[in-house]
Order: C-alpha cells, then structure tokens, then sequence
C-alpha cells in the first residue's frame, strides 16, 4: 500500500508542468491596451452589425465573463459582443474587446466549441499580441533611443495612425503570427480546462472548419493562420494539465441561443 502511495507521489512530481506563456515585447502599458481598444472598437461597430437581442448579449457576456475569470495576468475590462455575420470569424482588440460572428454559432456543435473560440480570443489579449504587433512596427520607424518619449507624449491617436492600427483586415492590430496562433491555443486550452469544458474543443472545432472550410472557412483562417499540429499540441498540453476529467461539452442555453440566431 505504501509503495502505491510513493508511486502516485513521484508520478506527480514528475508530471511536466503546464506551458508557461508571457506577453512579448512591448512598448504600451496594459492600461495603453484598454484605450487602444476602446478608441480601435468605436471605429469597428460604426462598420459591423451588432446583434443587439438583450437573450444574446445576456449570453455571451456571462460565457465570456466566466471564461476570462480563468484567464492568468491583467484583469481587464471585458466586453463581448456578438455580430450579424455568418462568415466563420471572431477577433479580439487589445485591452478585452471581442467580436464573436453569429457564423460560430452556426458552425459550432457545442458551448465547449464556442467556449474555445473565445479562450483563444482571450489569449490573444493575455498575451497582448496586437500592442505587441503595433510595439514592433513602431519601434521600425522610431530610434529606440527616442520611443520612449514620443510615447509618452503622443495621444493614443496619433500613435494608432503612425503605425496603421485600425479597424481593417491588414491591421496590425488583427493579424497574428503562426507563433502566435499556438500561443493563443495553449493559453486557450488551459482556461477552457480551468473553466471545465472540454479542453480538446477548441482545436476540433478549428479543424472541422478547416476540414469543411473551402469559401466558409477562409476568412478565418486569412486572419489567424494555422500553427500546424494544433491537436496534437492541445493533446500535449492537456497531459500536462492532468487529462480531461468528464468535462462539460454542452448546455441547454448555448442551443437555445443558436436557435435565436438562426431566426434573424
């Protein structure tokens, strides 16, 4: 009995410890992060269709809210919206600004499925890629002996526009490396895990799309390009977390949601 005892206690020690993920390089403040996003996010819903069911909103704020309460680092200020647009797609702005397209819902089998996109999403801002993106092209045109007082003295504004950083499909604001991408899914399948869904979700969920994608699915990956090997790298890193342990896939809200979202 003993030696089981000593046997479970090396095995977890010896277990590898889940991946550690940082932000890179940057040259914002995570509070810069939030007014970038606030001011980049007014730009984007002039342009986009906002689904505004108070059902929907209620919806997709709690499933957010709960995901990004298992996300590591910076609280931010979380705001989830869902558009009216059924290409398969979702970004996130610096600072916790998230667009969900209703073309998710529509392809996703399940809430662990939706879950997943948005644990990506919010990696993304964890991980502060889109200021770590504008830190790069601005630190291109600047000496970097001068970039700390041009950023200091510059309105969030002026900075935007110096480096292209808008609402547009080139900015650079929303194109992520394929580094980044498997950043954001090893970081997504440990807060979908912490949150108990079904950390596999996310990485079946994209290849799915993939598998179906032909027009449907390009966009998406236009915008986040794949890392290659993405179940095979979320299995990995599920090991390391301990295995899925009967895992919630499903709820009777997200297929009452999708219902609605088929109706409009």
């Amino acid at each position: 009995m003993k030696s089981i005892g000593i046997s479970l206690l090396l095995a977890l020690l010896l277990a590898p410890e889940r991946t550690r993920l940082r932000p890179g390089f940057n040259l914002f403040s995570a509070q810069q992060d939030v007014e970038i996003g606030k001011q980049v996010s007014q730009d984007a819903e002039k342009k986009l269709r906002i689904i505004n069911d108070s059902q929907v909103g209620s919806y997709i704020t709690t499933l957010g809210r709960r995901l990004a309460a298992r996300a590591p680092g910076e609280h931010y200020p979380y705001q989830f919206k869902v558009v009216n647009d059924k290409a398969i797609n979702a970004f996130a702005l610096p600072g916790g600004f998230l667009y969900i397209n209703r073309g998710i819902f529509d392809n996703a089998d399940n809430e662990a499925q939706l879950a997943g996109v948005m644990a990506h999403e919010i990696s993304h801002v964890v991980l502060r890629h889109g200021t770590n993106q504008m830190s790069k092209a601005y630190a291109a045109q600047a000496p970097l002996a001068v970039l700390g007082g041009v950023l200091g003295n510059n309105s969030i504004g002026g900075v935007l526009a110096q480096t292209g950083a808008s609402f547009a499909a080139n900015s650079v604001l929303l194109r992520f490396s394929r580094d980044a991408e498997r950043q954001a899914d090893l970081m997504g399948t440990q807060i979908l895990y912490d949150s108990g869904y079904n950390p596999r979700a996310m990485a079946q969920f994209f290849e799915k799309i993939e598998a179906e994608s032909g027009s449907r699915g390009s966009q998406f990956f236009s915008d986040h390009p794949n890392p290659g090997n993405r179940i095979s790298s979320v299995n990995q890193e599920i090991a390391k977390l301990g295995g899925a342990n009967r895992p919630k896939n499903d709820s009777t809200d997200f297929q009452r949601i999708k219902r609605i979202l088929k109706s409009k």
